[in-house]
């Protein structure tokens, strides 16, 4: 298995290759639970440095503790702590006793305007103009997620407040072999180049007709996400 190291190198690297705008990035441990995290924020193609009308991306993964001691001592390491050594094990015939997977976050922050933000009636089709205007850049398994939160003032006035969208990829067999990973991170770094630069052409709400109605230029799907802890 690659370590976390070596994906935080072949992460980069498909940045690069693919003209992924990284404005800055930093890594994280927690003391407690030593798990660590990465997280890199990104702008569109040609933005030199953060404005509060231009779009940004953030890109980050969770590597627990369990995943450094597979990566460094092998599996079979985590099975001596736990089970006798002739006790029957996954590891055996999977090459892996533990469910070593991440999941590369992408969540797009998206700026209004203080006229857009007063259009509260106009949340579903902000909404669905999010996803319109990036439908052709990101893939069909990967939607974008539209996250619309509302915020009142003192005087029980509404207005839309924060406007994300995210997209979520992950990743299990290829953290065993060092070109298969580097495909599926050119290939996340590409379209959060597309999705970033379609998102910082996006200005108002397209009207929505009836024939978009009638036929959505995106499917309508539904996703059931499992409880938290």
């Amino acid at each position: 298995m690659l370590t976390y190291e070596t994906i935080i190198t072949i992460l980069l690297g498909g940045a690069e290759r693919t003209g992924l705008n990284i404005q800055f990035s930093q890594e994280q441990i927690d003391p407690h639970t030593m798990s660590r995290t990465f997280s890199m924020t990104c702008l569109p193609t040609g933005v030199p440095e953060p404005r509060p009308d231009v779009p940004y991306a953030t890109m980050s993964f969770i590597w627990d503790a369990a995943l450094t001691a597979i990566s460094v001592m092998g599996s079979e390491s985590m099975c001596d702590l736990y089970h006798d050594p002739d006790e029957t094990c996954p590891h055996n015939d999977l090459g892996c006793a533990y469910n070593a997977e991440i999941d590369i976050d992408v969540m797009y922050e998206i700026p209004l305007s203080d006229t857009q933000r007063r259009e509260i009636s106009n949340v579903p089709t902000l909404a669905r103009s999010l996803q319109i205007i990036t439908s052709e850049s990101t893939h069909d398994q990967q939607p974008l997620d539209i996250d619309i939160q509302m915020q009142f003032t003192s005087t029980y006035h509404a207005f839309i407040g924060r406007v994300a969208a995210r997209q979520q990829w992950t990743i299990d067999e290829p953290l065993h072999e060092e070109e298969d990973l580097q495909e599926v991170m050119r290939e996340i770094c590409r379209e959060t180049v597309r999705t970033l630069n379609a998102l910082a052409g996006f200005e108002t709400p397209h009207p929505l007709t009836l024939e978009d109605e009638a036929e959505p230029l995106i499917d309508v799907r539904t996703y059931l996400r499992p409880p938290t802890a």
